[in-house]
């Protein structure tokens, strides 16, 4: 089942033009299936002649809320493989976070926040979670809130397997070359417990999927 964002026009669901073009690609036919994102909530359409109907909302909230807070990598254009990545794994919300090892210019970055909504919106299309991740606005580590059990994944960390069950899990990723010990300490202090996912190095995009992968299957 093909997933589109749409918008209410006086009573009338219009697409937006994006999904347009790739609804006349895809060729969708007369009393086909489709599933339609208005606003915040997910339906279950038909596709009529006039326009389409809607039968049912699917939105349903996840069991376990995971809320990733990734630091923006060096090369900015990787935070949209990590938005990607994050999606498919199951996070409720992303959060950018600028760290001392990261990429640091919030101005520039804001510039492109509009090109991570629309592939937030992508990966929302591609895996079609039953709920409407959230993509949040930059902030600094220092902001970050602990809602749950909070986890730093840390490459310098040995392996563990102590991960608690929660319903809330705030996950926070390093960029390459890690967070400095200071950062780490601090968040400790904050309550964080780090965890490593493996002996293996990974960037961080697969970080991402792998601990809140990991997260989601304890």
């Amino acid at each position: 089942m093909h997933r589109f964002f749409a918008f209410d026009k006086n009573g009338f669901i219009e697409l937006f033009e994006d999904d347009k073009k790739h609804f006349k690609v895809l060729r969708i036919e007369e009393n086909e299936i489709v599933e339609l994102v208005i606003e915040d909530k997910i339906y279950e359409a038909v596709f009529k002649k006039d326009g389409f109907e809607l039968l049912k909302e699917k939105t349903k909230l996840p069991d376990v809320k995971i809320y990733v807070n990734a630091c923006v990598p060096i090369h900015l254009q990787t935070f949209e493989s990590i938005i990607d990545y994050a999606v498919q794994g199951g996070a409720f919300e992303i959060t950018p976070v600028f760290c001392k090892r990261g990429f640091q210019n919030k101005d520039r970055f804001l510039e492109k926040y509009q090109r991570f909504h629309k592939i937030l919106n992508e990966a929302i299309k591609q895996s079609r979670p039953s709920f409407l991740p959230k993509l949040n606005y930059p902030i600094s580590l220092q902001d970050i809130t602990l809602q749950g059990y909070g986890v730093v994944f840390d490459s310098f960390e040995k392996p563990k397997n102590d991960l608690i069950k929660d319903n809330k899990y705030t996950l926070v990723f390093g960029p390459e070359g890690g967070l400095s010990k200071e950062e780490v300490e601090f968040l400790k202090a904050l309550g964080f417990n780090t965890h490593s996912l493996g002996d293996n190095i990974l960037r961080e995009e697969l970080a991402v999927f792998g601990g809140v992968f990991m997260v989601k299957c304890i």
